[in-house]
């Protein structure tokens, strides 16, 4: 409950029939003391207050009556006894049995933390969002401009030119295509996802070869189209290996692992792989590529829906932020888990999942 967290059982104490005297200075510099007589009887909580008020001898004679805290008691409540009694501490009973007091001074401390935190998360929200849909609009452009673009291209040939690029053509209007479908369809699984609804797994007999050979065409291709150098090698030991899982969604989470080790790399080689457990019961996954060490504050947070790193090398780097946090929702969902190991400029994701 609420008001547990602040029930302090440490605190000033005077015997109730002590002289006003000689507690004058312990009581300024607690500002409130708990009157217990030798039996640990509580008798009230003695404030600089009550003193000006009642002006006595002795403790017992000046102790103004105050509220109790219950621990059916919010936030908001104690407050508001704070307020009205004008006090510095008040009792907490639990079934008419003293347990502690709860400083106001404690209370007032933690709200302050929490406001500090929500404000600055607020404004990570808010530099996450505008970037997210910055570059959501890039990401959705690109593909499409490459659609809109070939399409024209191919209307502008004639036959016997049609007839020669054809082939190259449809190949870049189906991979930009296909990217713009997979940014659409990452969105919609990631909203579900983190909204709480289930989304359907079927699971069947999957061959790693497979998933793993299509992989490596998709990217290899890919890279030969954007003119670009890169080396996507699979290590795979057992070519007729099968799982019992779900297909779609493993190939998702390695597409992204691989896209992302790929974008990163220093050298432009990816390798990725598995392992069996000796009692064939789990696979890892695994993708590696050079890449700087990672801090351990990026590391915390890369999993963090929107949150990316903004640049790659001298390049800004316009992903939307959602390829690893998906990956580790649909882990979770086919109850495996994922781990990052950074060692010797050697980026590793590891992904554990049950083999039926």
């Amino acid at each position: 409950m609420e008001v547990k967290k602040y029930i302090s059982d440490t605190y000033p104490t005077v015997g109730p029939f002590e002289g006003i005297n000689s507690i004058e200075s312990k009581l300024l510099k607690y500002r409130y003391l708990v009157v217990v007589d030798d039996d640990k009887e509580f008798h009230g909580i003695l404030t600089p207050c009550d003193i000006i008020e009642h002006p006595h001898k002795i403790v017992i004679d000046c102790i103004t009556k105050k509220e109790s805290v219950s621990f059916n008691d919010t936030t908001l409540t104690m407050l508001d006894k704070f307020r009205i009694n004008q006090c510095f501490a008040l009792p907490v009973f639990n079934e008419n049995s003293f347990v502690g007091v709860i400083e106001k001074s404690q209370i007032l401390s933690d709200l302050e933390f929490q406001i500090n935190d929500l404000y600055n998360k607020s404004l990570i929200s808010k530099k996450a969002k505008t970037s997210f849909l910055n570059n959501l609009t890039h990401e959705i452009r690109t593909p499409l401009n490459g659609i809109l673009g070939f399409i024209d291209i191919i209307a502008d040939l004639n036959i016997d030119d049609l007839k020669i690029q054809n082939e190259q053509f449809s190949n870049l209007v189906k991979k930009a295509a296909d990217r713009f479908l997979l940014i659409m369809d990452d969105l919609i699984e990631l909203s579900l996802l983190h909204a709480g609804d289930d989304i359907s797994i079927k699971k069947e007999n999957v061959n790693i070869e497979k998933i793993f050979l299509e992989l490596n065409d998709y990217f290899n291709e890919l890279a030969s189209l954007q003119n670009k150098k890169s080396t996507i090698i699979y290590s795979n030991p057992d070519y007729s290996l099968n799982i019992f899982s779900d297909e779609k969604r493993l190939k998702h989470i390695l597409y992204h692992l691989i896209d992302n080790a790929i974008k990163f790399s220093e050298n432009n080689k990816v390798i990725y792989g598995y392992e069996l457990s000796t009692d064939e019961e789990r696979i890892e996954f695994f993708v590696m590529n050079k890449s700087p060490e990672i801090s351990e504050e990026n590391r915390s947070k890369m999993f963090d829906i929107f949150d990316k790193q903004e640049n790659i090398g001298i390049d800004l780097n316009f992903g939307l932020g959602i390829g690893l946090p998906l990956v580790k929702k649909l882990t979770e969902v086919l109850r495996g888990c994922i781990r990052l190991e950074s060692n010797n400029n050697e980026i590793t994701f590891f992904v554990n999942i049950p083999t039926k």
